[in-house]
């Protein structure tokens, strides 16, 4: 994902849905956070969807370059 401002709202606003999994190309981790949400009725998404407003604040604050070091490696939430 090259664009920063792009990953940093579409962790703070779909992160609970897995789609920064999905953007960094990490499809089985998305797929797996859907399915944990929907096991555990919404639980785990909740705290991913607060995870995902951190971690967007986070990428929204950071420079280009500390961006570009990270790009790729960020952890949004569960499941690891």
């Amino acid at each position: 994902m090259d664009n920063k401002v792009l990953f940093g709202v579409m962790c703070i606003l779909f992160n609970s849905y897995g789609v920064p999994c999905f953007l960094q190309g990490d499809t089985q981790k998305g797929i797996k956070r859907i399915i944990f949400g929907m096991i555990t009725c919404g639980i785990v998404a909740f705290i991913n969807a607060i995870k995902g407003i951190i971690l967007g604040v986070e990428i929204l604050n950071m420079t280009d370059e500390e961006y570009e070091k990270r790009k790729g490696t960020f952890d949004s939430g569960i499941p690891a």
